[in-house]
């Protein structure tokens, strides 16, 4: 009896007022989304496998990614799974629904995804997502695009109190470059160390596993640098990798682009942005509102995603958490 009357741990029913501030915030957001040009995609709420699994990186398919995946073999015995990543999906359709179509191509998207998280971290396994890619495009005006259509975003929900934080993988893999020996499981407990700011756990793991003391030392620096574009010049200085200097040389010329918009003051770098979904190559973006203790939305650039499902194409985008973007709104954050 209790199962037909309860709910399983992670998912909620949404009645009335609930419900209606969700499709309001859906709402606004995937009008302003088709007055810039972006047109929608409603990708199933299953498919194969397959898809989810090719979208991660080995060291996220050997560390989580397939635990988070909801999977179930249908009557024909094939591999299915629940919508996991809308972004792995948006590259499908890229890949094999998209071609001949000019460049760049700019679509949104709305719905669900799910998540196995454990129980006990109080996470939902359902999360209401809007979001947008721009497809086609590996330009420097395109980032600034994505940057500023998130910036519009919260300006349309009245949300203040916004902080947009701004990093680049590239900064991260370019410094590891001196270490090619390190196992995929070693860079990513440097990546979930370095994301936490753990400066200790950083400088006792590098030694653990035998990298250089002058490499322990940088990467033991990357926490602290975050702010205003000022600590660009000195993330330059903490190494003489060119992949690195390159990605830092992309934040300079992304910043002066945004800080053009009414609402860049609300934009931070922080090149301890590391971590993320697995695939992105790029500009990593994270946004977070005053008294959400997650993310209200996250994004980045990810050129080498659709090409792993046959057709090379460069892209950017972001997805917007309606739930937690409901609780802002809530909790008082509104200009």
């Amino acid at each position: 009896m209790n199962r037909i009357r309860h709910l399983p741990p992670g998912v909620k029913d949404f009645l009335f007022e609930e419900a209606r501030r969700r499709r309001q915030v859906e709402r606004v957001l995937t009008a302003l989304l088709e007055e810039k040009g972006f047109q929608e995609i409603i990708t199933p709420t299953f498919e194969y496998g397959d898809v989810f699994l090719t979208a991660g990186r080995e060291e996220e398919l050997e560390n989580g990614l397939p635990e988070k995946m909801y999977r179930f073999i249908d009557r024909n015995g094939q591999f299915l799974a629940l919508r996991h990543d809308f972004t792995a999906q948006i590259a499908r359709i890229a890949a094999t629904r998209l071609q001949g179509l000019a460049t760049p191509i700019r679509v949104f998207y709305s719905g669900k995804v799910f998540r196995a998280e454990a129980q006990h971290a109080g996470r939902s396994r359902e999360k209401w997502q809007v979001g947008f890619e721009i497809l086609g495009d590996d330009s420097l005006e395109a980032d600034t695009r994505a940057i500023c259509t998130l910036l519009d975003a919260f300006k349309a929900l009245s949300l203040a109190s916004v902080r947009i934080s701004l990093g680049h993988i590239g900064f991260f893999h370019g410094i590891l470059n001196s270490a090619p020996e390190l196992s995929a499981e070693a860079r990513k407990t440097i990546k979930y160390l370095v994301e936490r700011k753990d400066v200790a756990g950083l400088k006792l793991f590098g030694s653990q596993v035998g990298l250089a003391p002058d490499l322990i030392e940088t990467l033991a620096q990357i926490p602290s640098l975050h702010g205003d574009a000022d600590i660009l010049s000195r993330a330059r200085a903490v190494t003489r990798d060119g992949a690195a200097h390159r990605a830092i040389e992309h934040l300079q010329r992304l910043w002066q682009n945004i800080s053009r918009h009414p609402a860049a003051d609300s934009v931070f770098i922080d090149l301890s942005e590391v971590e993320g979904m697995g695939y992105y190559t790029g500009i990593m973006i994270k946004a977070f509102a005053a008294g959400i203790g997650q993310e209200v939305g996250s994004g980045g650039r990810y050129d080498e995603l659709v090409g792993r499902f046959g057709r090379s194409m460069p892209a950017v985008g972001f997805s917007f958490d309606v739930d937690f973007l409901v609780e802002a709104r809530r909790n008082g954050n509104r200009s």
